[in-house]
């Protein structure tokens, strides 16, 4: 991971806790932008783990009941054995809850890595320089954005606000690049984009910002 890539990411993350109003952002630290980055990667794996505790409460009554109501064990009242599931599809659901829990974990983990690229004070500055940037500019960023979302095919067209958080947040973030640092190569900033999305995002996550960010392109750097 190189100073810019930990930026990117850094920022990226810390954007949902950060105050997003031009008139803030110069009372904003690289202190506060890390303890934004802290929290958010938290609230990521506590909702996943979250939902992971209510669904496995939920599957362990079902095979509960599958085990109880199963003709075999009718006439049982002391033991009940086990016995074969023949609907998957709710295991199936659970596996990949946990799947996607465990990965929230795992890039909870790489926290100190991230911050120790990060406190290099060339990512810093970098950093500190995406946020303001985009604050600064946001009308124009988030306009593009949705200008290129919405220039999609019918079945994928999508508003801003009504994008995934992590999604929008990963576009927001390319697309200032793309808009205002000219120096940065094009397939640079994508690449590093596409790559936060499927490390942070969902399934659908990588394909979604990599068409949308083709279409910011043509819209942006195509016309220059």
């Amino acid at each position: 991971m190189n100073t810019r890539s930990a930026s990117r990411e850094l920022v990226i993350l810390a954007l949902p806790q950060l105050p997003k109003e031009e008139s803030k952002i110069d009372g904003v630290t690289f202190d506060q932008i890390l303890l934004a980055l802290s929290r958010s990667l938290s609230d990521y794996a506590k909702k996943n783990i979250s939902g992971v505790s209510a669904d496995l409460i939920k599957i362990e009554k079902f095979l509960a009941n599958a085990e109880v109501e199963h003709p075999d064990n009718e006439e049982r009242t002391s033991q009940i054995n086990s016995v074969l599931i023949p609907d998957t599809a709710v295991l199936k659901k659970q596996v990949e809850a946990l799947k996607n829990a465990a990965t929230e974990i795992y890039n909870s983990l790489e926290l100190p890595e991230l911050i120790n690229h990060s406190t290099q004070d060339q990512a810093k500055e970098y950093a500190m320089l995406l946020f303001k940037t985009y604050i600064q500019n946001k009308e124009k960023v988030n306009e593009v954005i949705e200008q290129a979302a919405l220039s999609r095919k019918d079945d994928k067209k999508w508003k801003l606000n009504r994008m995934v958080r992590l999604d929008r947040d990963v576009l927001r973030i390319a697309t200032t690049e793309l808009l205002f640092f000219s120096e940065t190569p094009t397939e640079v900033i994508c690449d590093e984009a596409v790559k936060i999305a499927d490390k942070y995002g969902s399934d659908e996550s990588k394909k979604f910002v990599n068409g949308v960010l083709r279409d910011v392109v043509e819209l942006s750097r195509a016309k220059v």
